[in-house]
């Protein structure tokens, strides 16, 4: 909903997807506006299997091995959920998979080309997600071990190019200002400072909301990085990574991947070392970042350097064993075929309607001018039915708890607007009482004792 719109969504911004995934669903004429952006991630997700593929075979891997371990990591619960839906991870995943190629490609050929291609993936990968600038210690290894055959000319293109992917970030403060200006924001007619969500969340025309918002201070990303230093940090979330990855990968895939490791180390040991750490960061910076409500989405760079060293390790078990040569082909494609089974549930997430019912509660149950006071999750439905589909006439959605917006309803009230609590009820006016309204979820209307 937010890409629609072109708006701002919550920390640390996501500018790359909102503007690639709204101009993508501008552009794109057929569904509904979130199938499109579904649609969209699809692609980005899709991009990050095409992505292994190709670096497996930059590596000299067979055909069947590189198809096998992108479809291991493609039909793998989490990669498949995640990219059929609005995900800015697919997108950060599909650009960091991108810029890995690259690497590898810069790393075994030495191409301007794909240093150049790589720098500007990994640019628009942080203007995407920031998780993906803790790929930063793994290229630097890259780097380091190819810095002789780096001409000054190349390392110039692609910190030019790094930079442009990088200053996608100004979106936030010139969208943000633009928004201000012209009342795009249905919630400043009520008062409210601007800084709401979906169409200005925290307001980064300023200099401090958007420090604190790229930065992600508010949601305790920047606690994260000191909690790597801390063994409970491993204890506590460790063990959910671990299994994940046993059930996108299994055991015999995360055998490949650790006989991938351990070959790759042999032939090319910096890159072996630049694909751990590149899977190490994400991994670590999720294992202390416990405040994320889907953590797992956490886990797609760390998964897409796993398929890479399955895939490697296959072929090299291939090449090792020529009598296995066709058993080690076929085991990722297997692989990937009893995953498609096994999570074939997820064909049935795009059947899920628990947001319709939500909107066909609120407008048969409030006036066409009400004010929605609503939780996160209950806001966002209504903001996709009130600027996308357009069908909540006048009402106004407003993302907050009834304690956040006490102070103002009362003057809302005074003013002849109706006020609902949406779902839940956090909070009391003085003076003031909630009529529930019963239905799927329950509403609150709120009237002058």
């Amino acid at each position: 909903m937010v890409p629609w719109i072109f708006g701002i969504a919550h920390p640390t911004g996501f500018p790359a997807f909102t503007l690639a995934a709204g101009i993508f669903a501008h552009l794109f004429p057929a569904g509904a506006v979130a199938w499109r952006i579904a649609l969209f991630s699809a692609i980005a997700m899709s991009a990050a299997c095409w992505a292994i593929f190709a670096s497996l075979r930059e590596l000299k891997c067979e055909v069947w091995i590189a198809l096998g371990a992108s479809w291991v990591f493609a039909f793998g619960e989490v990669a498949w959920t995640r990219g059929t839906r609005a995900e800015v991870h697919a997108l950060a995943a599909g650009l960091a998979a991108l810029t890995l190629y690259f690497c590898v490609r810069w790393y075994a050929r030495g191409e301007s080309r794909a240093f150049a291609l790589g720098a500007l993936s990994w640019g628009l990968a942080i203007a995407t997600h920031p998780v993906t600038a803790l790929l930063a210690p793994a290229l630097l290894v890259a780097l380091c071990a190819r810095v002789r055959m780096l001409r000054l000319r190349t390392l110039a293109q692609g910190l030019f190019l790094f930079a442009c992917g990088v200053a996608l970030y100004a979106y936030l403060p010139i969208r943000s200002a633009i928004v201000t200006h012209a009342h795009l924001d249905p919630t400043l007619a009520l008062g409210d400072p601007p800084g709401k969500a979906f169409w200005d969340m925290n307001h980064p025309a300023t200099w401090a909301g958007f420090r604190s918002f790229v930065s992600g201070s508010d949601y305790g990303a920047l606690q994260s990085f000191s909690a790597a230093l801390s063994p409970e940090t491993y204890r506590t979330g460790a063990p959910p990574f671990f299994i994940y990855l046993w059930r996108e990968f299994t055991a015999l895939g995360i055998l490949a991947a650790a006989a991938g490791a351990i070959a790759l180390a042999r032939s090319r040991l910096w890159l072996a070392v630049t694909l751990f750490f590149a899977a190490m960061f994400p991994a670590v910076f999720a294992f202390g970042y416990p405040v994320e409500a889907d953590i797992a989405r956490y886990f797609l760079i760390p998964f897409i350097v796993t398929a890479i060293l399955a895939g490697y390790g296959a072929n090299a078990i291939a090449r090792a064993m020529p009598e296995l040569r066709v058993v080690s082909a076929l085991i990722l494609p297997a692989i990937a075929v009893t995953l498609l089974v096994l999570n074939r549930s997820t064909f049935e997430q795009p059947k899920s309607s628990g947001a319709e019912g939500l909107i066909r509660t609120v407008q048969g149950a409030t006036p066409n001018d009400a004010v929605l006071l609503a939780p996160w999750i209950d806001s966002t439905a209504l903001a996709y039915a009130a600027y996308v589909d357009r069908s909540l006439g006048r009402r106004i959605v407003d993302s907050a708890w009834l304690s956040d917006e006490a102070g103002r309803v009362s003057g809302w009230i005074r003013d002849g607007r109706h006020v609902y609590v949406v779902d839940r009820v956090f909070g009391s006016v003085p003076g003031y009482r909630l009529i529930r309204i019963p239905g799927s979820p329950d509403l609150y209307r709120i009237e002058k004792q």
